[in-house]
């Protein structure tokens, strides 16, 4: 027996979303107030604005917004603030180093946010391609970084990126 899942799409016409006083994320669609939601992007590489789920603070899925362009320009401003708050991945602007040690490999780089480090003990299960010159890595604690065009990259950082891809 197979299940079925029907799927909930948000009606962008009858709906809004703002910050509460307290500065909480809260929607309001056909006359329903949610207070303290969370939204979830159900394809955060591919489609950062687009099928965009949302969640009650209980836990329980509200719906869908098929595309953040829908919404009004509130709405949709309060959206943007919220995923940048809730996915904040560093981008890389340097690589200081990439170093190989037994068992381990060490990545330097400076980022928009910071140096930061990143371990990994098999680089190519932590290292995933986006698209043309995009990557996205994670270390073994589950920290990101994302590069967003190898080419951008200065030649030095370039350099040590050839070592490993």
């Amino acid at each position: 027996m197979s299940d079925l899942f029907e799927i909930t799409y948000i009606n962008p016409g009858v709906t809004s979303f703002t910050r509460s006083a307290g500065g909480m994320l809260q929607m309001e669609t056909s006359g329903d107030l949610f207070a303290e939601i969370t939204i979830r992007r159900t394809y955060p590489m591919s489609r950062p604005y687009e099928y965009l789920s949302v969640w009650t603070k209980d836990d329980k899925e509200i719906g869908i917004i098929r595309n953040i362009k829908e919404l009004d320009d509130e709405s949709r401003e309060a959206l943007v603030a919220e995923l940048k708050l809730r996915y904040v991945i560093p981008a890389v602007t340097q690589i200081i180093s990439i170093k190989a040690e037994p068992g381990l490999w060490t990545f330097q780089v400076k980022t928009d946010r910071g140096d930061l480090q990143l371990l990994m003990r098999n680089i190519h299960e932590h290292i995933q391609s986006i698209g043309v010159n995009r990557l996205i890595i994670t270390d073994m604690e589950g920290k990101r970084c994302e590069i967003k065009d190898t080419e951008s990259l200065d030649a030095a950082s370039r350099k040590q990126l050839s070592k490993v891809i």
